[in-house]
């Protein structure tokens, strides 16, 4: 028998040793077969998988890129009609009439030669370049919202837009509405006009009041003060293009827009009409007078009864027709 201090002996003089423990990690032939089968599997995996990537890229990749630019999907923000402005009996003062527009979005615009397009754009529309350019600089930051380049457009321009598409990407013929003042020239100082509203009026508006850049709003007389009433709810809609901005579907009417409030003036159209007469001929009378000049003057009738105003005559005067356009910068400058 041992004693404590005594070593013990190796176990591996009285007994054989056993292979499973000596040599754990020795290559078998069962191992074999399993290593073989896993890499198999894995690499049949990766086969399938490089095959399928190199038929997606190289065999079907002008297939999936054609589908991809004909498959995006544009918003678009349908204009409402605004309402009709009428005189104290229910005559139509201001109405709507149906108009085309020329519309451009910079996001569908060419990197290279974009300018020539501009320019070509611009004298197909008889509109300055600057001023197209001026409108891109102003949208750089929202290049998704359409640019209103000129409305109430020719049909033979519009034709021709149509028929030499590619040639202006980015370029898109709408239907509009357009302001249409069933008297001319009468009360225009009374009524206003609407113009695109600018980037600093819109700075100016809450949000919460839905103007959007590119919209329509009342610049003066009734169609800025009740802007609110008349301009209604523009609605929501979409469509399929392609990369160049072509329509590859119908367009689908998601929100159909809220038409505008009627607005019901105090106002006589009759009384109106002979207001502006008789202050034409004074002015014209004092014109022709030796001893006195006369270049402009105002007639104002109010019902005594009530206060409310039957004519307001002014004169000089200016037919708010020509904002109905894209309006020339010439004509309103020679308004102030």
């Amino acid at each position: 028998m041992a004693s404590w201090g005594e070593r013990r002996s190796d176990s591996r003089r009285f007994l054989p040793g056993d292979p499973r423990v000596t040599e754990p990690y020795r290559f078998t032939p069962q191992l074999a077969v399993r290593v073989g089968v896993l890499g198999a599997i894995a690499l049949a995996i990766f086969a399938v998988l490089f095959l399928r990537l190199w038929a997606l890229q190289v065999l079907s990749g002008d297939r999936y890129l054609i589908a991809a630019q004909a498959n995006q999907v544009r918003s678009l923000r349908v204009e409402a009609p605004r309402g009709t402005i009428v005189d104290r009996n229910g005559s139509p003062i201001v109405t709507n009439v149906p108009g085309t527009a020329v519309q451009l979005w910079p996001a569908d615009m060419p990197e290279e030669g974009r300018y020539r397009m501009v320019q070509k754009l611009a004298g197909l529309l008889q509109v300055p370049v600057s001023q197209i350019t001026h409108a891109i600089e102003e949208r750089r930051g929202d290049p998704l919202t359409p640019i209103t380049v000129k409305t109430a457009v020719a049909e033979e321009r519009v034709m021709y837009l149509e028929e030499h598409r590619s040639e202006f990407p980015g370029v898109e013929v709408v239907d509009t509405y357009l302001r249409h003042y069933e008297h001319k020239s009468l009360a225009a100082q009374i009524l206003g006009y609407v113009r695109e509203i600018d980037e600093a009026e819109l700075a100016s508006k809450d949000p919460a009041d839905g103007y959007r850049a590119g919209d329509k709003i009342g610049k003066a007389g009734v169609e800025s003060t009740f802007d609110t009433y008349l301009r209604g709810t523009p609605g929501a809609a979409q469509i399929r293009v392609d990369s160049l901005g072509r329509p590859q579907s119908a367009i689908q009417t998601e929100k159909f827009p809220a038409p505008g409030y009627d607005v019901r003036l105090t106002l006589d159209v009759e009384l109106q009409r002979a207001a502006e007469r008789a202050l034409t001929f004074g002015i014209e009378r004092a014109i022709d007078n030796e001893n006195w000049y006369a270049n402009g003057g105002a007639v104002v009738a109010i019902d005594p009864t009530d206060g409310a105003i039957l004519a307001l005559a002014s004169n000089p005067t200016y037919n708010p027709a020509i904002f109905s356009g894209r309006a020339d910068p010439k004509k309103i400058a020679a308004l102030g």
